[in-house]
């Protein structure tokens, strides 16, 4: 009997040392698929609706193309209402819109700029206050940011210095030439105060179109709206302002207008919505002043 049981007791012992064996090294793979499934539990797939996106390693994802807004056209402004209004920088005067022969501007003073003629005390080299201080700022700028001498040539002129100049030029070149080149007395800028002639050394102090190829009338032509002036009669708007080009005869109209005038390129007669007058029939006429009067020649005489 011993001798049986002795058999079975090794058999029953070797079966339960398998099935611990077993046991054993089942939990081990067990706790080890656990532990990756926790690493890999700490990055989850995001939802369809997520903003993260999973790339497939090694592949580049192509973000969704952005359309490009279409550029936005400046519109062209609709015409302001004429300002007639002495007491303002942004008046217009032109041929439609004339000056009473009896305008004088108020506190017209000289600027603190350079002159090529010695007596600044004359009509010429004057202008209004807020005219003279934005010059000396526009004057002073381009010498301390380029290295440029600008003089002022002619500021105001009174009506009746305007009626010899016309008249002048009437005799001296005809009718046709002078309406491009002069405007008739009350009908000239120059009476504001608010208008100069500008010029440098390399020109002789001339007024003529190469002056917008010098340094200096590059400069301010890219630059007198930051002062409050705007080329009054520039290239290629002859047909609107009634004058030929005029690179040299700036306007002040305040900081605000300048800049609006410069950006868009309009001419002050633009943006009051005022057509030309310069027609076929004005060049060959002389509407404003009787040249067989005996005031024509008086004035005349008077400055000659």
């Amino acid at each position: 009997m011993r001798k049986i049981l002795r058999p079975l007791a090794i058999c029953s012992f070797i079966w339960a040392l398998g099935i611990g064996i077993t046991l054993f090294f089942g939990g081990c793979n067990q706790n080890r698929e656990n532990g990756e499934a926790d690493h890999t539990g700490a990055h989850t797939t995001p939802a369809p609706d997520s903003k993260e996106t999973t790339a497939t390693p090694g592949s580049h994802t192509t973000p969704e193309p952005t359309a490009t807004p279409e550029p936005t056209a400046t519109p062209t402004p609709a015409p302001v209402t004429v300002n007639t209004d002495t007491s303002t920088v942004t008046y217009l005067v032109n041929r439609e819109y004339p000056l009473p022969d009896d305008f004088v501007p108020e506190g017209l003073t000289t600027p603190d700029v350079l002159f090529p003629f010695s007596d600044t005390s004359i009509d010429k080299a004057k202008m209004t206050p807020e005219a003279a201080e934005a010059l000396a700022e526009l004057f002073d700028a381009a010498y301390e940011e380029a290295g440029l001498t600008l003089y002022g040539i002619s500021a105001y002129r009174s009506y009746a210095r305007q009626y010899t100049i016309y008249a002048t030029n009437l005799a001296v070149y005809g009718t046709a030439h002078t309406n491009r080149y002069s405007a008739a007395p009350g009908r000239s800028e120059h009476q504001t105060g608010l208008a100069i002639d500008i010029s440098c050394a390399s020109e002789g102090f001339g007024l003529e179109d190469t002056f917008a190829d010098t340094p200096e009338g590059i400069w301010v032509a890219e630059n007198a709206h930051r002062f409050g002036f705007i080329l009054r009669y520039p290239k290629d708007k002859e047909d609107i302002t009634g004058y030929n080009y005029e690179p040299w005869h700036i306007r002040y109209v305040g900081d605000e207008l300048a800049e609006y005038l410069y950006r868009t390129g309009l001419t002050l007669d633009e943006y009051y919505g005022v057509p030309s007058s310069l027609s076929a029939e004005y060049l060959d006429t002389t509407p404003f002043i009787d040249t067989t009067a005996e005031s024509y020649l008086a004035i005349y005489r008077q400055y000659h």
